[in-house]
Order: C-alpha cells, then structure tokens, then sequence
C-alpha cells in the first residue's frame, strides 16, 4: 500500500475575500480559520503527512500550518508560479514532491466533516473525487456527472441538467491517476495552455482512469469564496467539530 499524504492548496489570493489575508486564515464568523478544522479533520482521518503549497503571503501561511498541524509530518513548498498559471499547476509540484505516494488534494477554502476525509481514503479507485449530490447548484459551483459511483465529467461548464451534485474539495490522485495527471500538466504546458483549474486536468483525465465518487451527505460540506458563504461554513463547523 502507497503511503498517504495530503497537499492543502494554499497559493491564492482570495481575491473575492478582499485578497489581503488568506481566506484559510480568515476567522469563520465566530469561529476558528478554516485551515483549523482543514488540519483537524486530517489528523482524525489518519493523514500524517501534509504538504502546503504556498503562494500568496506564505511566510504567514507557513506559521500559522505549522501551529495547526505540529512540527512532525509536515512540509512546504511554494508555487511561484501561483499569481500567473492556474492552480492546476500547484497540483502538479505537489505530485512531483511525492513520488510513489497517494496524494490527497484539499482546497484550503472549504470545510467538511472529517469523515469524508476518509470516504475518499477508503474508496477504491485512481481517481476519486468527494460529491455531494444535489440539484440546486449555483453557476459557479464544480459540477459532476456520475453514474453510479463513477465520475463521468468534472467541470463548471457542465449542463445543469446533466450534474448529479458538487465536487466538494477533497481528492485523491493514486497510481495510474498519479501519473496520468503529471503526463496531462506536461502536454499542457507545452502547449503553453497555463491557465485553467485542476479539476480541468482531472475531466480530461477521467476517460483514462479508474475515477469514483466519495459520498458527502447534506450539510458535511461548505465553500467559502465570498463572505455570504460564512454562515453555511460556520454551520458545518458548529455541528462537526
């Protein structure tokens, strides 16, 4: 079995949350900063490795990673490409910096049960995406189509009426899914096709591995891209932790 280790994606600005602190470090309403329960559900779920790719103000990021998580298990590396290539390419440096090892991918602007943590490590698969499946979705939302448990498409250009739910921010790349990534960021960028989300790698991907949904039930799950979203994290907090 491939050792485990997740890569919290810390590079952005956050620029609908003003842009200045990392929203991952913003307090959430009367809560802790989402990076707090990121690490905390980690943890409970058995992860003990956590890589931080870092970008925007990272020195701060660093710091405050290192009081959640401790000293032990834990390492950073910084994208410098973070303010001008999408966050497909954080992606891509986090696999490069973990050879031979199954990756799990964390948005650093969500919040989740800790037990989707371990759905995903649990559930077979190259490629498994946590989803939480339902029909109100808002044009900016990550947009999946299954059947059954296996992902079809992955995308925010997804037809409404074609998505079964939202991707929720937590991933896992193993094996061929591992490998298959790094050869898709390769053939992007000599296309100097920079731009783009990493969910885009996984769609186009996904016909070539084994890719599976994690279940997430309602209420498991918040995004924070704006401060609107604060009272449905702080919900999820309240309830789980």
């Amino acid at each position: 079995m491939a050792k485990v280790r997740a890569a919290l994606l810390a590079a952005g600005r956050g620029v609908r949350m003003g842009g200045g602190t990392p929203k991952t470090l913003l307090p959430v309403g009367e809560n802790g900063p989402l990076l707090q329960y990121i690490v905390s559900g980690l943890q409970k779920a058995g992860v003990e490795e956590l890589l931080v790719v870092t970008g925007h103000r990272a020195e701060e990021i660093q710091t405050a990673a290192t009081e959640a998580w401790g000293a032990t298990g834990i390492t950073f590396l910084r994208n410098m490409r973070y303010a001008s290539w999408g966050n497909f390419h954080s992606v891509r440096v986090a696999l490069d910096a973990s050879p031979g090892m199954d990756l799990m991918v964390v948005n650093c602007d969500i919040v989740v049960h800790p037990e989707v943590y371990t759905r995903v490590l649990e559930k077979e698969g190259e490629l498994i995406l946590a989803v939480q499946r339902r029909q109100r979705l808002d044009q900016e939302d990550m947009r999946v189509q299954l059947k059954g448990d296996r992902v079809l498409v992955v995308s925010k250009h997804l037809a409404m009426g074609e998505s079964h739910g939202e991707y929720a921010g937590v991933s896992l790349l193993r094996g061929l899914g591992h490998r298959r990534y790094i050869d898709e960021c390769s053939a992007r960028q000599w296309r100097a096709e920079t731009s783009g989300y990493y969910e885009d790698v996984y769609n186009s991907i996904i016909p070539k591995v084994d890719a599976r949904a994690a279940t997430v039930a309602a209420g498991e799950y918040a995004e924070v891209d704006t401060p609107e979203d604060v009272p449905a994290a702080s919900e999820v907090i309240e309830r789980h932790f």
